[in-house]
């Protein structure tokens, strides 16, 4: 008998069970392969351990190809799906090259994405958490911001330094406010001119009390016991906008800040949208069975469907299945029975499960947990959840790795090794009417557009008298003077309004001048126009040379 082909887009906890089981009672009459644009499995829940260097973040991670023997394995990205001629597109390999794979059942399981677009600032300015380089990002930029701080001079930069924000608390936010505050508060021994009462760590939910999926006392004990720790928990409030200096909420007040974590704002993955299938709430809709109606042979599972627990769901979300790792794992599971019921043609068996419980941790050896009607809070509680994430942890050696990390988490210091990673080359920055964007004395770290708004550029030379002053709009750009070969130092520039701008850094920008002659000719001249040629724009500029500068 020829083996039926599944392809199974996507590695979070429903597609990887859904092989896992398929691979296990299935072998005999399926082809299995999952497509995944990392080649190994993460375990979400362990990620505010791992930006709180609590644990390794291999010990969150797991290779796709150890969990899933029967399985085989594709990195690549899925660019596509023709339903009608039953194959998917990928892109795989240095090459690049577009492949079409047939099938003949297909599984969806490729999670949500994070999509802040509805509040300004947010996307350029907030950190996520939702894989494992969100979960370093944070880490590195925590360390940073204490490094800074440590020899900051201007106490109003060093005050935005040492506040960190995290928005959103739900799971996610919840642990990674209080792991990012254990680890700050454990570091600052290291930091001589930092004192604890200068931290500050706000914790802002839109919903009126934090935790909502748990009973409203454990939600409470939460509460009081982060406030405990020093966190400024903020309920009943929303998130207006973000800026690079601070974050707006929906009352109106600011918190100035360099640290916004954003755990909000879920949306479809950008494949999903583009299938034209029916979705609500951002996932598809699918039938007790997880099926997708309309498409034969076309399954979804995990973050990515959305599945009914009763025969004729309302529009309640306590009617369908949660977006929780707990029913991933079930569905997956439950999808390969179906798949191999399909097969023999027995009758399908429609997905019902109940919450065995939750758990969520607090920090400083606390959590809160209900578990099969017993409601948990304290060390009980946290004991709890260290062994049932260390029971689903793959593999015996992670388990024993994770769980000796956790002792001596607790008599050794925290990891503070700062391991920098370079910043993209170009992003857009975002500006509330008053923020200073660049101050005299500082060095000119890249050429910036005005997408929106309006900013005004005003430089003095004590040393010489002058003065200029220059407005610039939308379409206008400054910092065109990273193409001369000197330090250049710059003058004031402030936002008149609330503005967005196009920032690449020096580096990229030369390496474009020098693909493109004319764009250095036209900066030249430009500048020539604008300042003057015999203009020396702040102390430190006067020597000045107009060629690029060299390849390295």
């Amino acid at each position: 008998m020829e083996k039926k082909k599944v392809l199974i887009l996507g590695g979070g906890f429903g597609g990887v069970f859904a092989a896992k089981e398929l691979a296990r009672r299935g072998a005999d009459r399926f082809d299995v392969e999952l497509i995944n644009n990392n080649n190994y499995f993460v375990f979400q829940p362990l990620l505010p351990e791992v930006a709180a260097a609590t644990i390794h973040s291999s010990d969150a991670v797991a290779p796709l190809r150890l969990l899933l023997r029967g399985t085989q394995i594709r990195q690549a990205d899925v660019m596509g799906i023709d339903f009608a001629k039953k194959t998917v597109t990928v892109v795989q390999g240095f090459r690049r090259v577009p492949v079409d794979l047939p099938y003949d059942e297909l599984i969806i399981a490729l999670g949500m994405s994070v999509d802040l677009n509805r509040f300004p600032g947010l996307p350029e300015h907030a950190l996520t958490m939702k894989n494992l380089s969100d979960a370093h990002r944070l880490r590195t930029h925590v360390i940073s911001c204490l490094e800074m701080a440590d020899v900051a001079t201007e106490q109003e930069l060093k005050r935005e330094l040492l506040t960190f924000v995290v928005v959103g608390a739900g799971f996610t936010g919840v642990e990674t406010v209080a792991e990012v505050n254990d680890l700050i508060h454990r570091a600052l021994k290291y930091y001589p001119n930092i004192k604890h009462e200068e931290i500050k760590v706000y914790l802002i939910e839109y919903a009126n009390r934090i935790l909502p999926t748990f009973p409203a006392d454990l939600a409470e004990y939460a509460t009081l016991r982060l406030r405990l720790h020093g966190i400024d928990v903020m309920t009943g409030t929303g998130t207006k906008s973000a800026t690079s200096t601070g974050v707006e909420l929906a009352d109106g007040r600011l918190i100035p800040t360099r640290t916004i974590v954003a755990t909000i704002g879920n949306g479809p993955h950008r494949l999903v949208q583009s299938l034209d299938l029916d979705m609500q709430w951002g996932r598809i809709k699918t039938d007790r069975f997880m099926r997708v109606a309309g498409h034969d042979g076309i399954w979804a599972v995990g973050d990515a469907a959305l599945i009914p627990l009763v025969e004729q769901p309302a529009e309640d979300p306590l009617d369908y299945a949660p977006q929780t790792a707990q029913f991933a794992v079930r569905e997956g599971r439950q999808l390969a029975d179906n798949l191999i019921a399909k097969d023999k043609a027995v009758e399908l068996t429609p997905f019902a499960y109940s919450s065995k419980g939750s758990l969520a941790s607090l920090g400083m050896s606390k959590a809160v947990a209900e578990v099969y009607g017993i409601k948990l809070s304290g060390f009980l509680a946290w004991l709890l959840w260290r062994g049932f994430y260390l029971s689903f942890l793959p593999g015996f050696a992670t388990k024993v790795r994770v769980l000796v990390n956790w002792m001596l988490n607790a008599f050794t210091p925290p990891n503070i090794v700062l391991v920098q990673s370079s910043m993209p080359g170009t992003r857009y920055i975002h500006y509330r009417k008053g923020d200073k964007v660049l101050e005299p004395g500082m060095l000119i770290d890249g050429f910036y557009t005005v997408v929106k708004g309006s900013l005004k550029l005003t430089i003095d030379n004590p040393d010489t008298g002058e003065h200029f002053e220059k407005v610039f709009g939308p379409g206008e750009h400054f910092g065109e003077r990273v193409l001369l070969k000197s330090s250049l130092r710059t003058g004031l520039v402030v936002a008149l309004e609330d503005s967005t701008v196009l920032w690449i850094s020096q580096k990229d920008f030369i390496r474009l001048a020098r693909a493109f002659p004319f764009m250095e000719t036209y900066f030249k001249d430009y500048i020539e126009k604008t300042f003057g040629p015999d203009m020396v724009f702040a102390p430190g500029s006067a020597e000045r040379s107009h060629e690029l500068e060299p390849t390295h």
